[in-house]
């Protein structure tokens, strides 16, 4: 009997040695598949006011490209300044993707908490708050298009914002300064570069020239390609969807440097999963991003110094107005309304 002994002994080893190996692949698996469930269902909220297909492709993009999921919401600026007013941390979303005036109010009601990284060291400081609670993605400048016919004529002198008043057979499509906010930012910017009384002046002006004030940029170009006008005032963005269209206009940045419309990220003090949240604001900036919103004809000027840069017809980069943008609703209204009075309607100087 005693012979056994070491052949039971090494059995017993083997078998413990196999149960211990199975248990060690068990809990490897198990931790495996829990990570693996986590991941699946591990999913941060942001709130966009890019339209809804538009959201869904990216949200989509970023899961084909990280495994990781991201609802993005769609709501209006208004709904947004809405829900700032409103909300309680626990009612925001992870991140918010909203134009400047959204994000600075977001961050004075405390609603956003701080985040940088080697990305956002690429957005210059005029794109981002100082303390770090919201960065630059995309631009949308204010541009000039110009119909092939008369850029043909005199294209070679405009240049700059006096060059719209020299030629005193220029037609012009304005933007009607107090029906949109990107209007209402193109004044404020102008009276902030040159001061109320020059860019009265330079308004009352210009409205010699203006043929019509359009409630909608999409007009604007309308009216220039078809002929109807010269020229017209109008965000670049929707000049691009026209000219990558085919439509018969040229465009051109004013050298002497124009307003900028700011969308940007931020991470809200809601959010519990900054690491995906980080992930999500980094991955706006890549070209897959690029990419969904060139397919949906949205051809932003991107705020990162490191992105391409897009020249006009000229081959002339984009220049900025020197800009703080310290203004309040209440202050872009004030300036609106003194544009009517006494710019549009000439009552009051």
């Amino acid at each position: 009997m005693k012979r056994y002994i070491p052949l039971v002994c090494v059995i017993v080893f083997i078998v413990a040695l196999l149960g211990f190996s199975n248990y060690i692949w068990y809990e490897q698996q198990r931790q495996q598949e829990e990570q693996s469930s986590y991941e699946t269902e591990r999913h941060i909220v942001a709130v966009s006011d890019m339209p809804a297909d538009v959201n869904a492709e990216l949200s989509a993009a970023f899961y084909k490209q990280t495994g990781m999921h991201v609802q993005i919401i769609s709501k209006t600026d208004d709904e947004l300044h809405q829900q700032m007013k409103t909300a309680h941390a626990g009612e925001m979303p992870d991140v918010l993707i909203a134009a400047e005036p959204v994000l600075r109010q977001a961050a004075a009601v405390q609603q956003l908490k701080p985040y940088a990284s080697i990305q956002t060291e690429t957005v210059p400081y005029a794109f981002k708050d100082a303390d770090g609670y919201w960065n630059g993605l995309w631009l949308n400048p204010m541009v000039f298009v110009v119909s092939y016919e008369y850029h043909a004529r005199r294209g070679i002198e405009i240049h700059t914002w006096d060059d719209l008043l020299r030629d005193p057979m220029l037609t012009i499509a304005f933007p009607d300064l107090a029906s949109m906010d990107m209007a209402g930012d193109f004044l404020c910017s102008l009276v902030e570069v040159n001061g109320s009384e020059e860019a009265g002046l330079y308004l009352r002006a210009l409205q010699s020239h203006v043929a019509a004030y359009s409630k909608s940029m999409a007009s604007s170009v309308r009216r220039v390609a078809s002929g109807e006008v010269n020229l017209g005032v109008v965000d670049a963005v929707t000049a691009r969807q026209y000219r990558q269209d085919g439509a018969p206009i040229y465009i051109l940045y004013p050298r002497d440097g124009t307003s900028y419309w700011l969308t940007g990220a931020a991470v809200t003090v809601q959010c519990q999963d900054e690491e995906l949240a980080a992930a999500f604001v980094e991955w706006l900036y890549s070209p897959d991003v690029d990419a969904v919103l060139r397919k949906n004809h949205l051809y932003f000027t991107y705020a990162s110094e490191t992105a391409r840069k897009i020249l006009d017809s000229q081959g002339q980069e984009l220049v900025l107005f020197p800009t703080k943008k310290q203004y309040t609703d209440a202050g872009r209204r004030d300036l609106q309304n003194w544009w009517i009075k006494s710019v549009r309607f000439g009552k009051d100087e």
